[in-house]
């Protein structure tokens, strides 16, 4: 639409959304909403929910770490004294509550405060408790990646609930996003995809989960690099483990938001060993998306040498501290990409991109003339199920999905899919926040189809 916005930010709602609030505050919001959407999968307790929200205040980090700290803390214990009791169900329940409301705690304090590295050691820890009461088997593993260990989750399905006739298990490889934790991921499609047949794979790379906090590596645009060690990992997995049952003709990739991002170059540069693509609410480039966020005169005159880096900091930081949302947002895709000022990472943005750039290792490209460059995802020859939300923080859909599926252009029509629903109840948020069991129920029914799996209709 002619003169539309393609972006949002923190401080804004969408026009046309209808959902309960329970602030004034859309950050906030989302992030709750983030937080409460993860009960069905086990990861949230409505009432342990509603007490937090009660001791909290809008955009005071402290309130809102206090009073995660406080669920989470309780819910390791209660987790501790039903293990003890052998109530192995509600054990396994509390620590999976635990884990996520201690990823949750530090959420909105500074990156670098000790609090952050201390409750993302303790989720982690509070999850592989968890993963002793599951009813499938949980294999722990590590990828190479140069000098980093990437630690990672293998979901696999319980006996009874393998694919019939025989047929070995798909996987699927969740790719995290910017601040996701491989905790978390869980609650996104480990839960159902083994109730269905399917492996599910979990990961923390550079600029996730502890591989960030603990180890200090920061995000890369080339991610499909450390995908491609993954994918070695779960290759000589399946040659060390028959028992693991994985059916290496039927590896798929999947994320959400940077995620997305993440599983398309994945598939990209991948075609022989990826199987399927599912690309939740992608974006498509950084620097344009954050073109519609800072005023086109001051970015130009920042380009061209008439504002200097340290005006730019400073300009950026005296919003900062005016504006909580803004400093939330800054501070961590600072600490996410490695970069220590705001015209550093503004410039990293440059890198993050589906457009080709001369720095890619991919080898062929298709020139895009309507938009003057060039595009690898007429790399990707695989199944592809690509996502929007229509009511976006970030971007809308007319800026990256459907770019993305016009942009498919070897992937034939009958194995590429559009999903952007309308209302939050359907995934319209973000990510797909609150609304993941709707994500998963389209992931799974996509996945089916185009892997030929059929099962008995009831």
């Amino acid at each position: 639409m002619a003169g539309a916005r393609n972006s949002l930010n923190f401080n804004e709602q969408p026009s046309n959304a209808t959902m309960h609030h329970f602030f004034s505050s859309p950050f906030y919001n989302f992030e709750l909403t983030r937080i409460l959407g993860t009960t069905a999968a086990g990861g949230c307790d409505v009432a342990e929910f509603l007490e937090a929200v009660g001791e909290i205040k809008k955009h005071d980090a402290e309130s809102w770490y206090r009073a995660w700290w406080k669920q989470a803390s309780r819910a390791s214990q209660v987790a501790t004294d039903a293990s003890r009791q052998g109530l192995a169900p509600l054990a396994k329940a509390a620590y999976l509550r635990a884990a996520n409301y201690y990823r949750a705690a530090p959420y909105m304090l500074p990156a670098l405060d000790r609090r952050v590295l201390k409750c993302g050691e303790l989720s982690a820890e509070n999850f592989e408790k968890a993963t002793e009461f599951m009813e499938g088997r949980v294999l722990n593993m590590t990828f190479h990646f140069g000098n980093i260990d990437i630690p990672g989750r293998l979901f696999l399905p319980p006996e009874a609930k393998r694919l019939r006739n025989e047929q070995k298990t798909p996987l699927l490889i969740n790719c995290g996003g910017a601040d996701s934790t491989m905790e978390e991921l869980y609650f996104v499609f480990g839960t159902l995809g083994p109730e269905l047949g399917y492996a599910v794979l979990n990961f923390d790379g550079p600029g996730q989960g502890l591989t960030l906090k603990r180890d200090g590596e920061p995000m890369r645009p080339d991610y499909e690099k450390v995908l491609s060690c993954v994918l070695d990992g779960i290759w000589a997995l399946a040659k060390e483990r028959p028992d693991a049952n994985l059916d290496l003709d039927r590896v798929c990739v999947a994320g959400i938001s940077m995620g997305g991002y993440i599983a398309l170059r994945t598939a990209a540069a991948e075609p022989s060993r990826v199987a399927a693509c599912i690309s939740a609410d992608p974006l498509y480039d950084m620097w344009e998306l954050a073109m519609t966020r800072l005023p086109g005169w001051y970015v130009r005159m920042w380009l061209s040498g008439w504002i200097s880096d340290g005006f730019f900091d400073w300009s950026c930081n005296s919003h900062m501290s005016l504006d909580f949302p803004t400093k939330w947002e800054f501070t961590t895709t600072m600490h996410v990409m490695g970069q220590r000022k705001p015209a550093d990472v503004v410039r990293e943005f440059r890198r993050y991109s589906l457009r080709w750039r001369p720095d890619d290792d991919f080898k062929d490209k298709d020139v895009d003339e309507e938009r003057g460059g060039a595009t690898i995802l007429s790399q990707v020859r695989c199944p592809v199920l690509v996502t929007g939300a229509s009511q976006a923080i970030y971007q809308l859909p007319d800026a990256s999905t459907q770019r993305i599926m016009d942009e498919l252009v070897h992937v034939p029509l009958e194995k590429k899919e559009i999903w952007i629903p309308e209302t939050v109840g359907e995934g319209a948020l973000t990510g797909k926040v609150g609304a993941w069991n709707s994500l998963a129920t389209k992931t799974f029914a996509f996945l089916d189809k185009q892997l030929g799996i059929n099962r008995p209709s009831r």
